[in-house]
């Protein structure tokens, strides 16, 4: 599990309890903990997409810092 994947899994604990105590009160839990699971999936890989677009941003905006000191784009 990376880091996006713990993040997420942490974020999801409290709807997790939640899905838990409805199983206590036979509320369904099989469609809520599949539904639960794919919320997880879908939530970290939205954050890993995002995560790799702030970091080619930043690798742009260092490159244009580094070429700007050298004399080049200005």
């Amino acid at each position: 599990m990376d880091q996006i994947e713990q993040i997420v899994s942490g974020l999801m604990m409290p709807i997790k309890k939640e899905v838990n105590d409805a199983y206590y009160y036979g509320r369904h839990p099989e469609k809520s903990r599949k539904v639960l699971s794919n919320l997880e999936d879908e939530l970290a890989k939205k954050f890993k997409e995002q995560y790799e677009l702030g970091w080619k941003a930043g690798e742009q905006a260092t490159l244009k810092k580094l070429l700007k000191g050298l004399g080049g784009h200005k």
